[in-house]
């Protein structure tokens, strides 16, 4: 089936203008924020930095950019994800391909590794992981109730989202 490239071309912008959708990049940034190293205790502090891009001719003006990070509870016995922060930030996007950068707020995860410690002269004890790890990040753009776009960084989190 031979179609006209201008023929395809208006097809497709048309398909992506009604859908109203954007596309999302998203890269999970992290800096080591532990003070004390001669603790086992690890701190690390997580964002997202998001670029929105709007390939419609329609501006988004009034969007509403809903993240949240997910973290591995780590208490013995749980293997649980649970939702460690979610934040909405109003953002506006320009029309035709233009983009906008946005970064969430830094979140500290606390958690201790599995670790040994001295107990007596010759002897040690076992101390378990405990705390919280970041596991995961669910990123949505909405107009209102309509979801213009969505990343996961794993599919097995949208349960979690229940």
């Amino acid at each position: 089936m031979n179609i006209p490239f201008s023929i395809l071309c208006s097809l497709v912008f048309a398909s992506a203008a009604s859908a109203g959708s954007v596309m999302l990049q998203v890269k999970a940034d992290s800096e080591n924020k532990t003070a004390d190293k001669t603790k086992a205790e690890v701190t690390r502090a997580y964002w997202l930095n998001v670029r929105v891009t709007n390939p419609t001719g329609t501006k988004l003006e009034g969007v509403t950019l809903k993240w949240t990070l997910f973290a591995a509870n780590l208490r013995r016995g749980s293997d649980s994800i649970v939702v460690e922060k979610s934040g909405d930030i109003k953002i506006t996007v320009d029309a035709s391909g233009r983009y906008t950068d946005v970064a969430t707020p830094k979140v500290a995860f606390v958690h201790t590794p599995m670790h040994s410690e001295k107990s007596g002269r010759r002897s040690t004890k076992t101390v378990e992981e405990s705390g919280h790890r970041y596991h995961g990040f669910h990123v949505q753009v909405l107009n209102g109730d309509t979801v213009l776009g969505e990343a996961i960084s794993n599919e097995a989190l949208r349960k979690q989202l229940k």
